[in-house]
């Protein structure tokens, strides 16, 4: 077993070619290639054995020798390094054609060359893709033209040439050309088709970004498109174990939950099947994943045997769901009324409130279900200070704008509101929504008022005692003058004199300094 798996891995590896894709023809025709070599060599290496002891013992020699020859050439084309895939199926199919002239030449109508021809017909549009179909056409048809003259004109001493008459051989012949014709006709169609599907498959893949995925059930095997690689960064050619693989992939939390709904609708005998569970990627970041599946099952049975489905990345959606959650969240707590209004205005030019908090509801007195769905106007019953700035700052999709003003709540009871308006534009610029803020600044405007009051209160005290204080000030200056002249022969009366004097200059700035501060 462990020789057959390292032979096996170096024929795949040597004629499969580039399997980074594991999709479209070119993909398809070199696993073809690399399978029949997987099979072909080991029924070519049975088969040498009776057919060199057969030549030799008809005194075949040179044939013995010529089928040891072939064998030998197609394992080096197999085994031998460095080659590439192209190369060596050319090497094969020029082998093959050498095996059938040998085989015509030396057996005739005893050998498998006329069968060979037919063959290599097909071998080249399979390994090939069908392109250039009628090569091999053309190459049978030169080998049977020469067989013909050599036949004709007696060429050939040997082996074929006693077999046929050129009537009998243009017969064979003939029907070999027209098999050949018609399957170098019928293959390509189908090649073509089968692009053409496939072509398909992948331009749906393409347009919806989903990544598409095929789970053959009894073989346990599992393909993916370009979205595996393209949305979450695997390899194709990573996928091996699909337990395993998938085991690994997806999110331990969700594990447990996703196995249990498939081998539920396995089981319940559904056809649809959806999840939703979060992807590893090949960053080692994990992808909200939204799975639609479909099971494919026996028609006979019932029993499962594939399930096709499409892998659309949602994890942009679920963080959008989140944040809106979180802002939703935010908004119910806040303490300030929140409004969102629709921009675009009805015939009578009124716009339909959206969405309003609980805030708002407490503030105005208006339950949600009364304002939602109807229109702005009915807030807007208010001075006319604020009833035209808002209604033309939005029907002109003005920039953000601010106003306090007062409003009344749904009982009649007025109160100060401060109010501010924000534009939302979508990517293109455009203004969809209006959200409006109201913060209730009634006992703020109550407190500003009562210290605007007290300040100018406090302004005509100090005004008014200021001048109080400043008349009998300017008396005492004028006295300390004319006391001046009568003490000028004391001298400790005149100290005295100076410092009063001085007093009463500084008690002057005093006073005046408040009168200054109180104006």
């Amino acid at each position: 077993m462990q020789i057959w798996q390292a032979y096996k891995s170096i024929i795949i590896q040597n004629c499969s070619g580039d399997t980074s894709q594991l999709h479209g023809l070119h993909y398809w025709s070199n696993k073809l290639f690399a399978t029949m070599m997987l099979y072909l060599f080991p029924l070519f290496l049975f088969a040498l054995i009776p057919g060199v002891y057969m030549s030799i013992i008809s005194h075949l020699y040179t044939l013995a020798g010529f089928d040891i020859f072939i064998v030998a050439s197609i394992t080096a084309s197999i085994l031998l390094p460095g080659m590439s895939v192209k190369a060596r199926k050319s090497w094969f199919i020029g082998l093959l054609y050498l095996l059938a002239v040998g085989l015509l030449y030396y057996l005739g109508w005893y050998g498998p060359g006329l069968l060979y021809l037919l063959a290599l017909t097909i071998f080249c549009l399979l390994v090939f893709h069908g392109e250039h179909p009628f090569r091999t056409v053309y190459a049978n048809a030169v080998i049977c033209i020469s067989v013909a003259i050599c036949i004709h004109f007696n060429l050939l001493k040997n082996g074929i040439s006693l077999q046929y008459s050129l009537g009998s051989w243009i017969a064979v012949s003939s029907n070999l050309i027209i098999l050949c014709i018609v399957v170098a006709i019928l293959l390509p169609m189908l090649f073509n088709g089968l692009q053409q599907s496939n072509n398909r498959y992948e331009t749906v893949a393409q347009a919806t970004s989903d990544t598409i995925w095929d789970w053959d059930i009894a073989n346990d095997t599992i393909l993916y498109n370009y979205g595996m690689s393209r949305t979450f960064g695997h390899q194709l050619t990573e996928i091996r174990d699909v337990n395993r693989w998938l085991k690994n992939k997806l999110h331990p939390a969700d594990l447990h939950f996703i196995n249990k709904q498939i081998n539920k609708a396995l089981t319940n005998g559904d056809n649809l099947l959806q999840l939703s569970y979060r992807f590893l990627c090949a960053d080692g970041k994990y992808k909200h994943v939204f799975d639609r599946a479909f099971i494919v099952r026996n028609s006979d049975t019932g029993i499962p045997v594939r399930v096709i489905g499409a892998m659309q990345d949602i994890t942009r959606q679920k963080e959008e769901e989140q944040w809106l959650r979180l802002t939703e969240s935010a908004l119910r707590y806040a303490t300030d009324a929140v409004l969102i209004v629709e921009a675009e205005a009805n015939s009578h030019h009124q716009r339909k409130i959206v969405y309003v908090n609980k805030a708002f509801t407490h503030i105005t007195g208006y339950g949600k279900h009364e304002v939602t769905g109807t229109y702005i106007d009915i807030l807007l019953k208010t001075d006319h200070s604020f009833q035209q700035p808002t209604t033309s700052a939005i029907a002109e999709q003005n920039s953000a704008f601010e106003v306090e003003i007062v409003s009344h709540k749904k009982n009649g009871e007025r109160y100060w509101s401060h109010r501010s308006a924000s534009p939302v534009k979508d990517n293109t610029g455009a203004t969809t929504h209006w959200i409006l803020i109201e913060r209730d600044v009634t006992l703020l405007k109550g407190h500003i008022d009562a210290v605007e009051k007290q300040n100018i209160q406090l302004k005509e005290i100090a005004w008014t005692q200021a001048h109080i204080v400043r008349a009998p000030v300017a008396r005492i200056m004028g006295l300390a003058d004319l006391l001046s002249d009568h003490v000028a022969q004391n001298p400790d009366a005149a100290e005295l004199l100076k410092f009063l004097t001085l007093s009463a200059d500084e008690l002057d700035d005093i006073v005046r300094e408040i009168i200054k501060k109180s104006e």
